[in-house]
């Protein structure tokens, strides 16, 4: 059982890592052109919620994996918020 739950947190990482990589693109797109006008503060407004409800959630069960990766996937978000609000006042 010590095994599947190693693999279970393996999978996990790797789901995280795959998940908050994907904002990267974005931020490097848009701190080259400093333009963000195709990007909705709604949806990034929604999946910080989202993000933030998965640390809440990862803290009441203790799993480091869930905080972790969740905590870095919101702090990309939040970088992207900051850049929308930021390069949109341009």
């Amino acid at each position: 059982m010590e095994d599947l739950a190693r693999w279970a947190d393996i999978i996990g990482i790797i789901a995280g890592i795959l998940v908050m990589s994907s904002s990267i693109p974005q931020i490097m797109k848009s701190y080259k052109t400093k333009k963000m006008s195709d990007v909705s503060i709604y949806l990034m407004s929604l999946i910080a919620s989202g993000l933030f409800l998965w640390i809440i959630y990862g803290l009441i069960r203790s799993d480091l994996v869930i905080i972790g990766t969740n905590a870095a996937g919101l702090s990309l978000n939040v970088t992207l918020l900051i850049m929308k609000l930021r390069y949109d006042k341009i």
